[in-house]
């Protein structure tokens, strides 16, 4: 019986693991389609309405980043209005590649003066209790992470000024996501890996899946 709720369980994650990538792919094949068939500023609102959308139900279905998604979506309209009214491909992808460097600019800097939004902001991730988040293990974790997100979203920002000066629209799109979304994954993956390792020397620390679940169970005790 085990093995059979295990596989099931398997089988939903597979199911909402394929989703996710189809919402993601799915902004770049209306670009790209609505763009040939329609222009630049029809594709811009296609891919604008759906990214809105996409925000919309992830934060109504009570993702653990949901109090970031409001604030996301703005950004995603702002872009969207922005790259309609100028009708500049340059302006509308420049936002997004800007907006990746800023923020990777931030997370160096931020950590630096002390003021690690990574650290503070990853409770609410993972529900790590202050017997974590006050361990000086934690501190030094999460700093060298901020430090690794901020400058793998450098080198990111990067690669995109690079291909979008070395090939077409429809080709920015299709090899930045097929080269960005493993770097991404692998970035978060050892990301993972790196802090259940340091954290494992704080006592009372089960691991980060083991957080994380316990804070999913308790979100759904208090939505009852």
């Amino acid at each position: 019986m085990s093995e059979i709720i295990s596989d099931n369980e398997n089988q939903g994650k597979g199911l909402s693991t394929n989703k996710n990538a189809w919402e993601s792919v799915m902004p770049i094949v209306l670009f790209i389609a609505i763009n040939r068939l329609f222009g630049l500023a029809w594709a811009i609102s296609a891919a604008t309405m759906w990214s809105v959308m996409i925000s919309v139900r992830r934060w109504r279905k009570g993702h653990a980043i949901g109090k970031f998604i409001p604030i996301v979506t703005i950004g995603i309209l702002i872009r969207g209005i922005i790259g309609i009214v100028t009708d500049s491909e340059a302006v509308y992808f420049g936002i997004g590649i800007g907006t990746k460097a800023l923020i990777g600019f931030g997370l160096i800097l931020m950590t630096a003066v002390g003021r690690n939004y990574l650290a503070m902001y990853a409770p609410l991730m993972f529900g790590f209790d202050n017997l974590i988040t006050s361990h000086k293990a934690y501190e030094i974790a999460m700093n060298r992470i901020a430090y690794g997100l901020g400058v793998a979203q450098i080198i990111s920002a990067g690669f995109d000024v690079w291909l979008y000066n070395n090939a077409s629209v429809d080709g920015y799109l299709v090899i930045r996501f097929f080269v960005n979304w493993p770097f991404t994954t692998a970035v978060i993956i050892l990301s993972m890996l790196y802090l259940g390792k340091k954290l494992s020397v704080i006592p009372g620390f089960t691991g980060i899946t083991n957080a994380f679940e316990s804070r999913l169970e308790s979100d759904k005790k208090s939505s009852k």
